[in-house]
């Protein structure tokens, strides 16, 4: 009866949304362009999704529905014109990527003031500007059609998360809920259906992850080579990102390898130093000087805190290292958990607030599962566990917008997530041994305990531990 009714609810959605779409196509032509241009990424996924070994069902699934999600907000986003409302940054992409086009088309330039200072040298974000421009290239200024490519990226990170999980935390229900949370998890959905880098960071960061716990475990030519486009994909996107990743995979490669063993160390150094040669040709040996100095951190803070209504600690200044490691505790503060309810004053914070208190209620669950990935699963996640803490860091000195520190930390809650879904998993298998010491849900002559041995987060933790001790 209830499969009877999931799909009879989603046959009237499907026939509701086909009219709709055909409504749209008939009012406008180019439409139908707009949906082809976002069904093309859709299909690649699905041709790799159904290559799935494991849970390929849930998967696909998964991956629809969390689209299906993010084209509801998109269409929304775009129909009643609200870009600007929730994300500024989607006309300045929409306008120079247009720029760009224009220029590639013979009727503008790139040579001027204005382009220089998107484009120009160390310039970070240049890799969505020429996305955006090559889109407009080909089929003419669209924000719609990248909105609904974004809306792919999206729903794709939640499978990358998925394998993440299985691969670190190998039990399906750990995975299973991370990838769930990606997908319906508010911020991810609003921020991955704008024209806006989010979704593609995001993604980058989630394949970043992915082909390095692959080369970690055995080395392929493949892993390699998608290893390096994801990383340059970060680079063009958000360079300071790229560099903080690249630390992390690197140590990832060179000291956490799955079989530990001199060959694994050289072939490690190997591949770090491909992969650092490949940044440097790119520009990023300039990252660390023209990005991490204090005092250009300090300007970038001052600016944003006064254009901002949401600003705070723009009058700190931590050019100063030990002013920085002052501020950094408040810092640190609002980049996990602002906006304060008691510092809402708009209808956009007001929008946030449901969720922000699902985030306050599983902070536990996250150091709960980060505590027992430290103990027993460390040279899985090494490489998420530095490169989460390290980009925590930058954008707690960083960051003095409330608003942009609240979309920057949904580029964590990828890997934040993972964490929470293990450490729901801890407390379900504590209640669970718990109950069978106390003989609830078993017979009287049954077992009266559930050791560790037979859980399945416990089971890695009792392995781990007969490895350390042999």
């Amino acid at each position: 009866m209830r499969k009877r009714l999931i799909a009879s609810l989603f046959v009237i959605g499907l026939v509701a949304g086909s009219a709709y779409l055909g409504n749209f196509v008939v009012r406008s032509p180019e439409f139908g362009v707009t949906i082809l241009v976002g069904i093309a990424p859709v299909i690649m996924c699905l041709w790799i999704l159904m290559r799935e070994p494991t849970d390929r069902r849930f998967l696909i699934k998964l991956f629809l529905i969390a689209l299906a999600l993010r084209w509801v907000v998109a269409f929304f986003i775009h129909d009643r014109g609200l870009q600007n409302f929730f994300g500024g940054d989607a006309s300045t992409f929409d306008i120079v990527g247009n720029a760009i086009s224009e220029a590639w088309q013979g009727r503008g330039s790139l040579d001027t003031a204005y382009m220089k200072s998107y484009l120009g040298d160390g310039r970070p974000g240049w890799g969505m500007y020429y996305f955006v421009g090559a889109i407009y290239y080909v089929i003419g200024q669209n924000q719609l059609a990248i909105q609904l490519i974004n809306c792919a990226f999206g729903a794709a990170a939640c499978i990358a998360v998925y394998r993440i999980a299985m691969m670190i935390f190998p039990q399906t229900r750990v995975a299973r809920t991370a990838a769930i949370l990606i997908a319906v998890s508010p911020s991810m959905i609003l921020w991955s259906s704008q024209v806006l880098k989010d979704a593609a960071i995001v993604l980058s960061l989630c394949l970043c992850t992915l082909y390095t716990l692959r080369l970690r475990e055995k080395f392929k030519a493949k892993d390699l080579a998608l290893l390096l486009i994801s990383l340059l994909c970060l680079y063009s996107l958000r360079n300071y990102a790229s560099y903080i990743m690249f630390l992390a995979i690197a140590g990832s490669l060179m000291l956490t390898a799955k079989r530990f063993s001199p060959i694994r160390v050289l072939q490690g150094g190997f591949l770090v130093v491909v992969l650092g040669l490949s940044l440097a040709y790119f520009g990023a040996a300039n990252v660390p000087t023209n990005t991490f100095d204090l005092k250009r951190i300090q300007k970038t803070r001052e600016w944003a805190a006064k254009e901002a209504k949401s600003g705070y600690g723009g009058d700190v200044d931590i050019s100063d290292p030990s002013a920085a490691l002052g501020f950094l505790p408040i810092g640190l503060l609002y980049v996990l958990f602002a906006p304060f309810p008691w510092t809402i004053t708009n209808v956009r914070q007001l929008i946030t607030l449901p969720e922000l208190l699902v985030w306050w209620a599983l902070v536990p669950m996250l150091i709960k599962g980060y505590w027992f990935a430290i103990r027993h699963r460390l040279k899985e996640t090494f490489s998420i566990c530095v490169f989460t803490i390290g980009l925590t860091l930058v954008y707690a000195l960083y960051q003095s917008n409330v608003g942009t520190a609240y979309r920057h930390r949904a580029q964590l809650y990828v890997f934040f997530i993972i964490f929470i879904s293990a450490g729901l998993q801890l407390r379900r298998e504590a209640k669970e041994r718990k109950r069978a010491q106390f003989g609830f849900g078993y017979p009287v002559s049954g077992p009266r305990t559930l050791p560790l041995a037979q859980t399945q987060l416990g089971t890695i933790a009792l392995q781990e531990h007969r490895g350390n001790s042999l």
